[in-house]
């Protein structure tokens, strides 16, 4: 029977298809840009929100959902049971269901007597439908179920087979797995074993290479060590030794030389002398022929004869110097093409023997004797020179200070007696004549004018002093406003000329110390000579041995030169100073004072004693034991220092 407002092929209580379920979901569709843009046009309040886009998505119905394909096979034989089963079944007016003919209504008046019986009756007949369709469609499920069983048996003992092949495979492949590793390992054996003797190869050849750089080291330590004598041995050599051995390597260079030469010439002294045999040979050929043909002739044609022999002779004459000359060209040129090689053979020692070294130590000591005794000799009188020289510069020393008080007070009583005579010569100037004015205006003009000649060096025709001295301003101006024009222009220019005139004179400065440093050098050399050629005193008996001095103690002279200091600042600033103790100017450069060792006068007020030890004598190599020291007294109780 067929479903009412449906399809007739469409079985509703069949299961659907696996995938089925994922279509049941409505696809959502993509919304356009047009939707988009309105919904940003909306405002807040209508806008909607993820509750009500959910709550607006429509719920899907049993009766709307679509039911599963079924296959064409199985809806061809359920087409074909329904129609077997509606020709079985064909209502026969029992139950009433069709339409009442006329000659059945009687028969339906008793049920429309109750209609509560009709729609009973009507609801079993439904309910009997329902009940027949249902079996139809379990029928069918379970033919297709039987069908997908069978389909999954066939399918399962496919992959049954298809397990066991694989398992097949898979064991072969594990056995060939397992003879792969055992393969493997016995491989992996082998080459650990040579792996092992490889390493033992290596051990032992890495032994043998340290005992062979042990051994190198040490035949290098030896051959450092027999270089070192080498080069100590020939610089004991003789220059004779040397230029003789020089001779030997140059004639045996040259033999080299001639005997390269010679096996290069081989092949072409070979063929001259071929020619030369061959010219000897024509010419011997000729004088027979010749002497024949003489013979055969008579007497008076001998004379054509014997001009055509010399001139047959002059001919070879000319073929042997030819000759000649072609084997010295070939010398020459082999011997340009020939490269001087050394041989690197050393030069032959001098000394074969112990004792020969022997010997020249022993002559070599003989000779620098001479030269050791003259040292010490001068290394005693130098110390002696000193000595005396030390004496002297401190007597010079308190003769000098005791001067220099001398002249100090005469410079103190000559300035004030200066002063004096200015004041007078100034009183008498007020109450004499304008001479003396006049004369310092004359003095003024010499020396405006001697500064102006130096200027302009021209000789001056106006007589006018001031108009000089404006002349001298100008050209001054003329030459400050001219630098600066120079240093504005070109600066790079005027520091160039600068650093070349600096230059300059530094180089003078080098080249004057230069000179110097020559000239002591020549005198040193000059009187060094004339020491070595001086004759040699050698003293006779037993040297003479100082007893060392008692500790001295000296007094150092400590003077306040602040004053002197002040003065010597002032004097290279302004090129003058001020004496504050007679306020007088003074234009000489002032002296510092230097301190000084030894005694002081005591009266002296600006004095200051001060006693320390004085160093104790100290004795040289060269210098007899026990001598004394620079400005000590020779004797225990000398000296001239306060003890």
């Amino acid at each position: 029977m067929a479903r009412p407002g449906g399809d007739s092929g469409v079985n509703p209580f069949s299961l659907p298809a696996e995938m089925q379920c994922f279509w049941l979901q409505e696809p959502v569709p993509e919304r356009s840009q047009e939707e988009r843009a309105q919904e940003r046009q909306l405002k807040v309040w209508e806008k909607p929100t993820c509750t009500s886009k959910y709550s607006a998505i429509r719920k899907v119905r049993d009766e709307e959902l679509p039911m599963a394909p079924l296959n064409p096979v199985l809806a061809s034989q359920l087409a074909a049971a329904k129609g077997r089963v509606m020709e079985e079944e064909r209502p026969d007016g029992t139950f009433l269901t069709t339409i009442a003919t006329k000659p059945a209504v009687g028969l339906v008046d008793p049920l429309r007597k109750s209609e509560k019986d009709i729609r009973t009756y009507v609801q079993k007949k439904r309910e009997v439908f329902l009940v027949h369709m249902a079996c139809d469609n379990k029928r069918d499920e379970i033919v297709r179920l039987e069908k997908m069983a069978k389909a999954k048996e066939e399918a399962l003992s496919t992959s049954q087979q298809m397990l066991d092949e694989d398992a097949k495979r898979f064991e072969e492949y594990l056995q060939d797995r397992i003879a792969r590793a055992q393969k493997a390992t016995r491989d992996s054996e082998a080459h650990a074993k040579k792996k092992a003797e490889k390493l033992q190869k290596i051990k032992n050849l890495k032994q043998s290479i340290a005992g062979v750089q042990s051994e190198t080291a040490k035949l290098r330590e030896v051959r450092d060590e027999c270089a070192r004598y080498k080069d100590f041995l020939s610089k004991l050599t003789p220059i004779e030794w040397k230029e003789k051995q020089k001779q030997i390597k140059m004639a045996r260079k040259a033999k080299r030389k001639e005997r390269w030469i010679a096996e290069q010439m081989a092949p072409s002294l070979e063929k001259l002398a071929e020619e030369e045999e061959k010219l000897l040979e024509k010419s011997a050929q000729e004088e027979s022929e010749a002497d024949q043909r003489m013979k055969r002739r008579g007497k008076h044609r001998r004379r054509e004869d014997e001009e055509e022999m010399q001139q047959r002779q002059h001919e070879i004459d000319a073929k042997h110097k030819r000759i000649q000359k072609k084997r010295e060209d070939d010398e020459k040129r082999t011997a340009l093409l020939y490269k001087d090689e050394s041989s690197d053979e050393e030069y032959e020692l001098c000394f074969k023997e112990p004792h020969q070294l022997m010997d020249s130590f022993t002559e070599l000591e003989e000779l620098n004797l001479f030269l050791i005794q003259s040292s010490q000799e001068t290394e005693q009188q130098l110390d002696e020179i000193h000595h005396t020289f030390e004496h002297t510069k401190q007597d010079m020393g308190v003769k000098v200070q005791q001067l220099k008080d001398n002249i100090k007070q005469l410079d103190h009583s000559i300035a004030q007696e200066k002063r004096r005579g200015e004041e007078l010569i100034h009183s008498h100037a007020e109450k004499a004549s304008t001479v003396v004015q006049d004369k310092k205006l004359a003095s003024l003009a010499s020396k405006v004018n001697d500064v102006y000649l130096r200027c302009s060096h021209l000789a001056s025709q106006d007589s006018d002093t001031l108009q000089k001295l404006g002349s001298i301003e100008s050209k001054i101006e003329e030459l400050i406003q001219g630098l600066d024009e120079a240093y504005h222009q070109d600066s790079e220019l005027v520091m160039r000329l600068e650093w070349q005139k600096e230059r300059d004179r530094r180089e003078r400065v080098r080249e004057n110390r230069i000179k110097e440093q020559m000239d002591k050098q020549e005198e040193r050399l000059r009187s060094s000579l004339v020491r070595s050629q001086a004759p040699v005193f050698k003293k006779a008996g037993k040297q003479v041995m100082y007893r060392s001095p008692p500790l001295r103690q000296e007094r150092k002279v400590v003077k306040d030169t602040t004053d002197d200091e002040a003065y010597a600042k002032d004097h290279k600033v302004f090129a003058i100073y001020i004496d504050r103790k007679t306020g007088v100017p003074q234009t000489e450069t002032p002296t510092i004072e230097e301190p000084r060792r030894g005694v002081t006068s005591a009266s002296a007020p600006t004095a200051a004693l001060v006693p320390f030890p004085a160093r104790r004598a100290s004795s040289s190599p060269n210098s007899p034991a026990g001598s004394p020291v620079a400005g000590e007294p020779d004797s225990p109780g000398g000296g001239t220092a306060a003890s």
